[in-house]
């Protein structure tokens, strides 16, 4: 039985010694990332912006959070920019971004105001907002003037006065995340060829006349 007992005890002991470099290899891999985070400045965002005119590709994903002077550095960038890692965005950054010439990626943005959605109505060219899950009619009535391709795909309930305000859009939208709406309002969206809503409100067998 100790026999039994001793060969239980060293194989355990020998798993975990054999697992310990791989525990360990993780846990500075992740400190690493932190360390990443937190040491990114604005000289190494400068970078990445200049390293990024060949592909027009500025993959910023890793900010958590941007100041005025970091988004001027950050707008100045062609083509592709995202910031999908932002949870946030002060009236006055959003200003900036929105100068930005190409596709804006704000996927991290769960909400944004009124005076944001403001702001970033002024943007040129394509921007997606797919966090968002709930678009209010404040915000639907201050992004309205936004000239381009808005993209919308986590916003899940439409409502009739909110799908009017959308239904006035000269330009296009994509609602591919939409679940809760009435046919009110899917008749109202439909009646715009610009705005793409997923597949089962074109069906037939879906409406109910």
């Amino acid at each position: 039985m100790n026999k039994l007992s001793n060969s239980f005890v060293n194989n355990i002991l020998l798993f975990t010694l054999l697992l310990l470099p791989s525990l360990v290899a993780i846990e500075c891999f992740a400190t690493d990332q932190d360390a990443t985070n937190r040491q990114l400045t604005r000289e190494d965002i400068q970078q990445i912006v200049e390293s990024a005119k060949q592909s027009e590709e500025a993959d910023l994903d890793v900010l958590k959070e941007l100041d005025a002077d970091t988004a001027q550095v950050v707008a100045a960038s062609r083509g592709k920019l995202f910031l999908n890692g932002l949870t946030e965005l002060t009236p006055e950054v959003a200003e900036i971004l929105a100068t930005h010439r190409g596709w804006l990626h704000l996927g991290g943005l769960r909400s944004i105001s009124t005076v944001v959605a403001r702001a970033l109505s002024k943007h040129q060219g394509w921007l997606f907002l797919n966090g968002i899950q709930v678009l209010k009619k404040d915000v639907a009535i201050a992004i309205l003037p936004y000239r381009g391709q808005l993209y919308l795909d986590g916003v899940e309930t439409i409502t009739e006065d909110v799908a009017e305000i959308i239904a006035q859009r000269r330009d296009g939208v994509e609602l591919y995340g939409v679940r809760n709406i009435n046919y009110q309002s899917v008749a109202m969206l439909r009646k715009n060829s610009e705005i793409i809503l997923p597949s089962k409100f074109n069906r037939a067998g879906w409406w109910p006349f």
